[in-house]
This record gives C-alpha cells, structure tokens and sequence, in this order.
C-alpha cells in the first residue's frame, strides 16, 4: 500500500479493516473449474428503432412460468414496481434505461452451460418484444433514442446518481454491455484485478459494437467506452485504472479517494475517504460506493468473483464471442500477465493505455504496441480454454475471423449504416424470435 497517500493512522487502519473485510469474500481455493455467470445486456426498440418501455414485457414473462415479480421501490410518494424477474437459472432486470433487459445466468461450470440458458431467456423476450412489434438488438447502445430523464427507470438510487452526476449519469439509460462473472481465489485477487484491467483493450478491439448512437455515427467503435471515459476522467471510474494497484489496502484507499456519489456531505459531494473519517469502517457503504464506480474490471466480494465489463453486446449469431475470449483471457493470467510486461517493457501499464484509448476509436485498425500482440493474446486463451476440457475453445471462432479479417463487429456496422442507414443497421443487429 502506498502509505504516503494515507497519513492518517485513523484511516489507514479503517481502510485495512475494509480490505481485510472485503478479500474474506473470495474462498481459499476453488473447488474445482472456475464458475462462470454472464450479465447480458439487450436493448429493446420498436420497428423505428427507438426505445421502448420494457417494462411490457414482464406480464408476457411471467405468464411463460418459471419466474417471479422482483418489485424495487419507485421515487418517493410512488409505489413499488417490478424491477425485475427472478427464476432458477436466470433473471431479467431493468436496466438504468427503461429500453434495456438485463439477463443474469446463474453460475455455471462451463460456457456452453451459459450459452444454453442465455439462449432461453433471450428468445422468451425476442417472442414477447415481437408481440408489440418490437425488435430485440445484440448492440452496445440504444441505436436511435439519445440519452435522457425521460427514459430514466424510476428508481430512488438513480434519482440520486442523477442529482450528483447531472447529465452524464444519463448515458447510462442507454449502453448495453456484456460481461463475464469469473470465480476465482483470494490469492490471485490482486494480480487477477490489474491483469484483467490490463487486457480491456483486447477485449474492446476484439468486440466493439456501438459505433452509432442517436441516430448518428459516432467517432467510436466503443461509444460506450468512448462517452463513459470522460465521466468524471479524472477520478478513472471507467475503463483502466490509472495504475495497477499493489495490494487490497491500496485497492481500497485509491477507491477511496473517489467521490462518494450516492450520498452527499453538507450538501456537497466528497470524497469515500470523507465519509470513513465520519463513520469509520462501514463495510455496508463501500460496498455501495464501490457499485457506482465502473472500472473495465472489478473486483465482487459478494460473489468472489472478478466482473469484467468493457464489451458491448455482440451480434447474435456470435453472442457468445466476449465471453470466450473473456474466460480464455482469465485462464491464460499466469502465462500471458508476464508475457504482457516483458513484451512491453517498463511503461507497460501506459502502453496499454494508450492502446485502450486507440481501440476505443479504431477498433482492430489500432496499432499494437507490440508485435502480434492480438494473435498471441488469443492464441493463449485458446490454449487455456482447451486446458479446461469443456471445448468452450469452440466459442472462440468469431473472435479468430475477426482477427483474420481485421474487422471487428463495430467496423462491420459502422460499414452497413454508411450504406443502408438505420434502417439496415437494425435489420443487421436484430435477434429474431426463432433462433437458429
């Protein structure tokens, strides 16, 4: 821990505590393969390709059998709604935007398990969406609505995040984004955070696809990374962290030293570190604040998993891409981390951010910052995704073509809107109700 940063003995012993507290949530060992889970999130529009109020569909859902009402509660002086849908291999929640679904898998031992009960619940709401004449898009954003209060889902915490934040806070009603859950040991919790920080422009080379927002073609091929990096830049509450932290005591002070949003001081927001001097080691509201900051991976004790977080959603008929190449990535740590920084040399973590920065925009056309740096790094989690014997290697074959054919899902899209404009885009990322 970098100790000169945390002069304060009261502090540092309250920052110890709360990371003494927050690395018991990751198990010793694992009992056997890593489990993994997948966050999938889908935009949903009507034939226009404007944003919709999900919140139809949940009748139609629940009238399907195998879920139940999860009810939130609305703004003060509303009543409780229904956030979401709760079954025994997956859920539905309501996103930040009220355009947006949310499927949540249960922990599975292998992708293939994952691909199963995706495919399920995507098709069960691709059925009801087109009962309103709604389509359902494997896309990072919502193509045509542009952010805004007015398709804000209602609930008190956002409400908050929208005094703190103003604007900005909006974008969030309109990205979609596909991550991974990956369990893994209290050992490797540190190395497992910088690596998987590390590797986000991999991931976003490979697997950008939000390149049109607002009915505009953007200069990303990331807008969903592209816009969240300038959120607050300078606390790096997206995308890469600034450096790569040294242990869980500094994990937790350089969280601290971010603003706490989701509560304010006198009216002001402060720092994290603030309300610790006030209230001392409140794990309950570190683990509040450490919810609304978005790095590209994170640490979630109350899984004892690591979240990894920069891919938007991908095509349908390759949907399983990011999470291939996201579990490959993660297997592969202790052979490509050390790779990673002797190919890259002392100011590895700043190449790599800088290469985040390109990939944002150029998507595979960014140059590498080192030799074959993208076929190597593939070629290892392949290698590792072999290793684990569940031939989840198999999920890996979009990711190879793109590589091939240096084109990524963004390049692609951005290519088919020049041409056919929105209307071709939404033909080009709906997913259909019959899935092949």
């Amino acid at each position: 821990m970098n100790t000169a940063s945390q002069p304060d003995p009261a502090l540092a012993s309250t920052i110890r505590t709360l990371a003494e507290r927050f690395t018991a949530g990751f198990p010793e060992t694992l009992a056997g393969p890593r489990t993994v889970g997948r966050e999938a999130e889908y935009p949903i529009v009507d034939e226009n390709g404007a944003a919709v109020d999900a919140r139809r569909l949940w009748d139609g859902l629940l009238k399907g059998g195998g879920l139940e009402a999860e009810y939130g509660a609305g703004r003060p002086g509303q009543r409780d709604f229904i956030v979401g849908l709760k079954g025994a291999d997956y859920s539905y929640a309501l996103e930040v935007g009220l355009g947006t679904v949310e499927i949540n898998t249960r922990p599975c031992q292998h992708l293939h398990e994952v691909r199963t009960l995706t495919e399920e619940a995507v098709v069960r709401v691709a059925r009801q969406a087109a009962r309103f004449g709604w389509r359902v898009l494997g896309y990072g954003v919502q193509p045509l609505t542009p952010p805004s209060l007015r398709i804000m889902a209602p609930k008190q915490r956002y409400q908050s995040l929208y005094r703190a934040m103003g604007e900005t806070w909006l974008w969030y009603t309109v990205t979609a984004s596909d991550q991974l859950q990956v369990a893994i040991r209290r050992s490797e919790m540190v190395d497992m955070l910088n690596y998987g920080n590390l590797v986000t422009p991999v991931i976003i080379a490979l697997c950008a696809n939000s390149p049109v927002y607002a009915g505009k073609l953007s200069p990303y091929c990331s807008a969903r990374e592209g816009v969240m990096a300038a959120i607050r830049a300078e606390e790096h509450r997206h995308g890469m962290w600034a450096r790569p932290v040294e242990d869980m005591e500094d994990f937790v002070a350089t969280l601290a030293q971010s603003t706490y949003l989701i509560a304010k001081a006198g009216g002001e927001i402060v720092p994290f570190s603030a309300y610790l001097h006030e209230h001392g080691p409140d794990f309950a509201a570190f683990l509040f604040h450490d919810h609304y900051i978005w790095n590209s991976a994170r640490l979630r004790t109350t899984y004892g998993t690591l979240e990894v977080r920069p891919a938007c959603q991908q095509p349908w008929r390759s949907h399983m891409a990011a999470g291939a190449l996201i579990l490959g990535l993660l297997e592969a740590m202790p052979v490509a981390y050390p790779w990673l920084r002797e190919a890259l040399g002392a100011s590895w973590w700043e190449q790599m951010r800088v290469y985040h920065q390109q990939v944002v925009r150029f998507g595979l056309k960014a140059p590498q910052p080192a030799p074959d740096l993208l076929p190597r790094l593939v070629q290892l989690a392949d290698n590792a995704l072999v290793e684990r014997g569940f031939g989840e290697e198999t999920l890996l074959a979009p990711v190879w073509r793109r590589l091939q054919l240096g084109v990524n899902p963004a390049q692609r899209t951005r290519a088919i809107f020049s041409v056919d404009g929105l209307r071709g885009l939404l033909n080009h990322v709906t997913v259909r109700p019959q899935v092949q």
